[in-house]
């Protein structure tokens, strides 16, 4: 009986595991069998969700957020479904016929997929069926509050609008900053985003405030109390108001707080907001305080904002700058006449909203005489002639009114050069340098240098000055450059704009007795005899006429002229009059055809020269008359053949010395100025130069104490190109002995190094380097060279802990980059910088790094691998070839690789490591050319597509061998 019973207990307990085993397996199976089902019913599901949502927008109800989501899915499924059908039904006869096992597989667990997902889909659509109501009623008095009349959707604002609401859809966010240029369309974009908070419900409750330039705070305060419907009971006291706001505001559980055309700091809790230190309080309820803060300044948000996301939002595009104003003016803008003028008219926009709107307003419905007299006003950077334009720019002024008076002379110093397009940094500091009884405590170059990048930086903050297309320039936008020229003008800086007549503006302005006077490459034929402008400090003319003549009593009455700059003139020799100025600091010559110079030297105060860009065979000996000179350019001089002897060492005081793609060719019978020469300038801190024999080079001399300098030594070099770095250094010496003492403590301070055929040194770290790792390189270059064996193989310290890219070509004797000797330990810096490696033509190199270096290599972005006849593995050393088959190989993680590149490497059998899930998004590219082993398959299945984890190096073997 006992027997019985418990052969029954098993057996029911066998039958209670099988059943529990093979029930999800039924199920699972059942999903193949009810894929019609399945599809039919979600289809069903979906129509009747979409009529319902259908019906609550006509009743003017804003749709839930989760049926939203629900109904872009459901989209999307039905897509998918289709596009599986179309395939299904698109097959021949024959093709079914000749249907595999694993044809049919792959059609069975398709249809298993996607019955599943319309099961799971339509169970979650008839729960939202079950609701009383998919959307909601919006307070009304909140949308008006945030509606934007005349509202016009830009394509290009979509990616900043998108990232704001994914920020203030995440909880863990509480700050968000928004910045643009004075009328850009920053209010304008907060109401669209506040109109879709409210759309989706986000927050119980939504206020905003307009603060200005000039705050009243307790009119701000009251305005939100407005909005919350509580009543002040003092309404003078900010104190009480503050603190009844505060109170009401605690009671909410989600609250979102707008402050638009914030200028300055503000204290939160003084007007009653719970926020402080940028941290969300804590408050009993545990609610969610968000803060969206708008402002012309980034650096106003920075200041009000602790761990904030900051977004800035810019101009229009072209073509949505264009459609904007087509949209406006109508059918004018399709008439003949009118046609081109509104082109340019938009260009000179540049894209700013209030500006093409203001401008399209003025110009509807008016006559072609109209349109003409407003591109006339635009072409004189005057747009305050147009109707409406005065207003606009008079709030965009508020920003440069704001600003301290020295960066408001910077900014009217910007407004005189050209069209704002292209601003030289330089020639603002060496202006600034001159002008010094305009700032405070200018007394160097380097003071002048700090004190112009900190005004540009304020400049920035509103958007007043923008980056430029290269580092060492700057640019401003049309419409504000216009206002600068305007504004300067008003302080008698005249910018002389396109006139029939330009000797005539410039006798006109004259007259003012002005300050600054600026020609900035205007159609200019001719120009007065002189001009009598007892006050006039500085002068610059810019023209691309070589046929233009300055008459020789043109300087004449200019006594105080500080800054003369001229560009592109051809002189036979200088005016007369040029030895009248006196009080000249600043003497510029760009781009210029100059014979002969001398009179220069009578110049006694000058303190900057330049002939930057010039043709000029010879600077003469009078030259070193000018012992006050700070700063001497010779750049791009390249029909520079003869410097007098001693010249140079004269001038004592020189700071700065650039000769860059200059006096680069030895005068065979002349007598001509030695390098040996800077050893006598114990003043000079920045050293531009090339030397093109490196036996010129005499042991110990360039041992000045170098604050920023690009040396090129050796014949290969080309000066032209884009430079990262301040101090960059590139040798080619032919031979080692040249490395003296001089050239090994640049070597202590270079940023950017290039070498080439070194002929004689075998390892770049230990015969280069003193012993201190060059602490501060970031890029490294090395080429040409016959002997080099490693570049790192030697004990010491910490080498290249801020190496950002090392680049390798034709080194043919290169067997290692990173040798067993360098001890890389778990605290050591070395190589944890690198982002970038490519290596060229290194026929001896079998391992490109070891694991020990792989593991410091978490930064490394860029990888390529070109040439390399003997190459076996990129991470790896020799007894790597075993142990990646026992699975015994060190797990390495490239996170950060997004492009991988290899080419021409006929001896790969193994990358030494391999890519599984990723980790990041990004743009990633995979190539490899001659690979006999399938590697650029195996990579594609691995890494494109994703960040690159690279990890467990023993599997590529595997996979490749």
């Amino acid at each position: 009986m006992a027997e019985e019973l418990g052969s029954a207990a098993v057996s029911g307990i066998a039958s209670k595991v099988v059943e529990l085993l093979f029930d999800p397996i039924r199920e699972e199976i059942s999903y193949v069998c009810k894929y019609q089902s399945n599809v039919k019913e979600l289809k069903n599901v979906g129509e009747r969700v979409e009529q319902a949502v259908k019906h609550a927008d006509r009743q003017g109800d804003d749709i839930f957020s989760d049926v939203q989501e629900w109904l872009t899915k459901f989209d999307e499924w039905t897509k998918r479904v289709g596009n599986a059908v179309v395939e299904d039904e698109g097959e021949d006869e024959a093709n079914k016929k000749r249907c595999t096992f694993k044809d049919l597989c792959s059609k069975m667990m398709t249809r298993y997929r996607l019955s599943k997902e319309a099961a799971k889909a339509a169970r979650e659509g008839n729960i939202i069926l079950q609701r009383q109501n998919v959307g909601h009623r919006p307070d009304p008095e909140t949308m008006e509050r945030f509606s934007v009349r005349g509202y016009v959707h830009f394509p290009s604002r979509n990616p900043v609008f998108q990232k704001m609401m994914e920020s203030l859809r995440d909880s863990n966010v509480n700050m968000i900053g928004l910045y643009g240029m004075g009328g850009v369309g920053k209010t304008t974009l907060v109401k669209v985003v506040a109109r879709q908070v409210v759309k989706e419900d986000l927050f119980d409750v939504v206020v905003d405030a307009e603060v200005t330039h000039t705050p009243d705070w307790k009119e701000i305060c009251g305005r939100i109390a407005d909005q919350l419907g509580l009543e002040i009971v003092r309404p003078d006291s900010l104190v009480e108001k503050a603190n009844q706001l505060r109170q009401a505001l605690k009671k909410k559980k989600r609250v979102l707080v707008i402050l638009d055309d914030i200028w300055t700091q503000i204290n939160l809790d003084d007007i009653g907001i719970p926020f402080w230190d940028g941290e969300k309080q804590s408050v009993d309820n545990q609610g969610r305080w968000t803060l969206l803060l708008a402002s012309r300044d980034q650096h106003v948000l920075r200041i009000n904002m602790s761990n904030p996301r900051i977004f800035s939002i810019s101009t229009l595009a072209d073509g949505e700058a264009k459609s904007l104003f087509e949209k406006i003016v109508g059918d004018s803008a399709k008439e003949s006449d009118c046609r081109a003028i509104g082109v340019e008219i938009v260009g000179k926009c540049g894209g700013l909203p209030i500006a093409v709107s203001t401008i399209a307003n003025a110009l509807k419905g008016q006559s072609t005489h109209v349109w003409k007299d407003a591109i006339n006003w635009l072409r004189k950077s005057n747009p305050r002639k147009i109707k409406g334009m005065d207003a606009d720019l008079s709030s965009i002024e508020l920003s440069y009114k704001v600003l301290e008076p020295e960066a408001q002379f910077l900014f009217q110093l910007c407004g005189l050069l050209n069209d704002g397009s292209r601003l030289p940094i330089d020639d603002l500091i060496r202006y600034v340098f001159a002008l010094d009884n305009l700032f405070t405590g200018i007394d160097t170059l380097e003071v002048a240098r700090n004190r112009v990048y900190t005004l540009m930086d304020h400049l920035k903050g509103p958007c007043l000055l923008l980056n430029g297309d290269t580092e060492d320039h700057v640019k401003m936008h049309q419409i504000i450059h216009a206002l600068a020229v305007l504004i300067a003008s008003d302080k008698l800086l005249f910018n002389i704009q396109n006139v029939a007549d330009v000797k005539e503006e410039v006798e006109k302005a004259a007259r003012k007795n002005p300050t600054a006077i600026s020609i900035p490459f205007r159609d200019i034929s001719e120009l007065p005899d002189s001009l009598q402008c007892t006050r006039l400090k500085l002068f610059l003319l810019f023209t691309e006429d070589s046929s233009l003549q300055i008459p020789n009593q043109f300087f004449d009455g200019m006594t105080e002229l500080l800054v003369l700059h001229l560009t592109g003139i051809h002189f036979p020799s200088l005016p007369l009059s040029l030895g009248s100025l006196i009080n000249l600091r600043t003497l510029s010559f760009d781009c210029c055809h100059l014979e002969d110079v001398a009179r220069v030297g009578d110049l006694a105060k000058l303190e900057i020269l330049s002939f930057r860009n010039s043709h000029i065979e010879q600077l003469p000996e009078q030259i070193g008359n000018l012992t006050r000179l700070k700063l001497l350019d010779l750049s791009n001089c390249s029909k520079l053949k003869v410097i007098k002897p001693e010249v140079i060492s004269r001038l004592s005081r020189l700071n700065e010395l650039y000769m860059g793609n200059s006096f680069t060719r030895k005068v065979e019978g002349q007598s001509n100025a030695s390098v040996v020469e800077l050893k006598q300038l114990s003043s000079l801190t920045i050293l531009d130069m090339h030397i093109p024999d490196a036996q010129l080079l005499l042991e110990d001399l360039i041992s000045l104490d170098l604050e920023r300098y690009r040396i090129f030594i050796g014949d290969v070099w080309n000066w032209s190109g884009k430079y990262e770095c301040s101090r960059t250094l590139k040798l080619k010496l032919d031979n080692s002995i040249y490395l003296g003492y001089g050239i090994k403590k640049l070597l202590k301070t270079t940023e950017d190094l290039y070498l080439d055929n070194l002929n004689g040194i075998q390892n770049i770290v230990q015969e280069l380097d003193n012993g201190e790792g060059f602490p501060r390189l970031k890029h490294l270059h090395v080429q040409n060279d016959p002997k080099i064996l490693c570049i790192a193989n030697s004990e010491g310290p910490v080498i290249f802990p801020l190496l950002q890219s090392l680049f390798l070509c034709n080194l043919i004797l290169l067997e290692k980059v990173c040798g067993s000797q360098v001890q890389l330990t778990e605290d050591n810096r070395s190589f944890t910088n690198l982002r970038i490696i490519n290596i060229e033509q290194c026929h001896r190199l079998k391992h490109l790094f070891p694991s020990f270096m792989a593991e410091k290599l978490l930064q490394l972005e860029e990888l390529e691998v070109t040439d390399c006849k003997i190459l076996r593995m990129i991470v790896g050393e020799e007894t790597d070839n075993h142990d990646h088959e026992n699975g015994s190989m060190r797990v390495v993680n490239f996170n950060h690789l997004h492009s991988l590149a290899l080419r021409r490497l006929p001896q790969l059998t193994s990358s030494g490591f391999y890519l599984e899930t990723p980790t990041t998004g990004g743009s990633e590219e995979i190539t490899a050319e001659d690979d006999p082993q399938n590697l650029l398959a195996f990579f594609n299945k691995k890494l494109f597509g994703c960040a690159g984890c690279f990890s467990r190096a023993e599997e590529v073997g595997n996979g490749l061998n």
